[in-house]
């Protein structure tokens, strides 16, 4: 779990290394590259961050984005309430 700080007056988080080196955000000696990343607030207490590398898509089409939609979608009946309640 990551601890939120105060920087400048702004909320401030790390992104894990791992998740870094995995999406090739790292050089060759282990450090983070620079990047452009956008944070995007959801709803109360979620958010958004991805890494931009020009345009920025709409969330709608972001691929995990709709990913976790269809498991929502698949886990509710048609009248919207969760499978098993």
């Amino acid at each position: 779990m990551q601890k939120l700080q105060s920087r400048g007056g702004s909320g401030m988080v790390t992104v894990p290394k791992e998740f870094l080196d995995r999406d090739g955000l790292l050089d060759d000696d282990g450090e983070p590259e620079t990047a452009h990343l956008t944070v995007e607030r959801l709803g109360e207490r979620a958010y958004v961050v991805r890494v931009c590398d020009g345009d920025i898509p709409e969330l709608a089409e972001c691929e995990e984005i709709r990913r976790i939609a269809a498991e929502r979608v698949l886990d509710e009946d048609v009248f919207g309430r969760r499978q098993g309640e």
